[in-house]
């Protein structure tokens, strides 16, 4: 059992549950931060491909970053979480997609500090870079989450 709480985020976006899933899951590559957040940079490119999450190079190398543990098209996907680290070393995170009056509530927790070097830490840097996730104008649509490139509903 960790000491260290979960990372918890929530987000109301203006979507369908369906649109939701769908670009949260074939869209990660749009809406995650390579720059600074992956393991061959911002040129690199990250899908889930065959109940794995999956980072390539320009040059073919591959990273996995985790395994797909739950796929509920619509409503929940799960995922283990070791960018640039050993499967052994994992992490978990669970999110769910669920319809609102407003859109769809996006609920993401992220678990399992205690396989990192320092769990403190980069619990802290992960819990900031949800709470970084800040809506992004897009001309000629509506502000969209930094983080799941998906339209914020209107508050």
């Amino acid at each position: 059992m960790s000491l260290l709480p979960p990372v918890h985020r929530e987000v109301t976006v203006d979507a369908e549950a369906t649109t939701a899933f769908e670009v949260f899951t074939s869209d990660i590559g749009n809406w995650w931060p390579l720059a600074d957040h992956g393991v061959y940079g911002p040129e690199a490119t990250v899908a889930f491909v065959d109940g794995e999450i999956v980072e390539r190079s320009p040059e073919g190398e591959v990273s996995v970053w985790g395994t797909v543990t739950r796929w509920e098209p619509v409503s929940a996907l799960g995922f283990t979480w070791h960018p640039g680290r050993a499967p052994d070393r994992s992490s978990h995170v669970e999110v769910t997609f669920t319809a609102s009056k407003t859109g769809t509530l996006v609920a993401l927790e992220h678990t399992g500090w205690e396989v990192f070097d320092d769990p403190a830490t980069t619990r802290a840097e992960y819990d900031a870079l949800a709470r970084g996730a800040r809506p992004l104008p897009r001309r000629g649509g509506p502000a969209r989450h930094a983080l799941t490139g998906l339209p914020l509903a209107a508050r």
